[in-house]
């Protein structure tokens, strides 16, 4: 099976490759971008593999501990074996700035090249483009910024960005389909 999903990564830094990835979550989507609630999230917390090479940025906006969690290598055998249970083959993403997260993976998991569609979708880049189509047809963007908070705001969607992967992958969801609701309303 082929599925969407919204993901989200918190990392030890900005830099793939250098800084760690200390968290994943994958929220499978139905076709209609509602959250699927037959096929279970995976979410977990992973040990950081470096901590010389942490931003202390950065996990004082995540607050995480970067010595709790799993091992890089058992995290990676888990959503693996998620994926075989749940019968899925390939995984569409859907990210908050997917080069990002998809730089992540792609240094971090390297197998998961083989799972995860290199056509995958931005809920960041889509808020830019919905501003482009408006702004040539009315004469204004709605975005005046496309922060996970903002559009999240802007969109009359509950709560606060956590930084905590599963609930802004979550939150993610959200976003992209209200989004593609805006576009399909013209």
């Amino acid at each position: 099976m082929n599925i969407f999903a919204a993901i989200d990564l918190e990392t030890t830094g900005l830099a793939p490759g250098w800084n760690d990835v200390l968290e994943i979550a994958v929220v499978p989507l139905a076709p209609d971008f509602t959250i699927d609630r037959c096929i279970p999230e995976f979410s977990c917390r992973i040990r950081a593999e470096h901590p010389d090479r942490i931003d202390p940025k950065a996990v004082a906006v995540n607050h995480l501990n970067p010595a709790e969690g799993k091992p890089l290598e058992e995290v990676e055998a888990d959503l693996i074996r998620w994926a075989e249970e749940n019968g899925i083959q390939s995984i569409t993403p859907i990210a908050h700035n997917l080069a990002f997260d998809m730089a992540f993976m792609k240094a971090a998991f390297p197998v998961f090249s083989r799972i995860f569609s290199h056509h995958g979708r931005d809920s960041m880049r889509l808020a830019l483009s919905l501003n482009d189509i408006l702004r040539t047809q009315i004469g204004e963007e709605p975005f005046s910024s496309v922060s996970l908070q903002s559009l999240k705001l802007m969109l009359d969607i509950d709560g606060d960005v956590q930084h905590n992967a599963l609930e802004d992958a979550r939150d993610t969801a959200h976003v992209y389909r209200k989004l593609t609701a805006m576009l399909r309303a013209g």
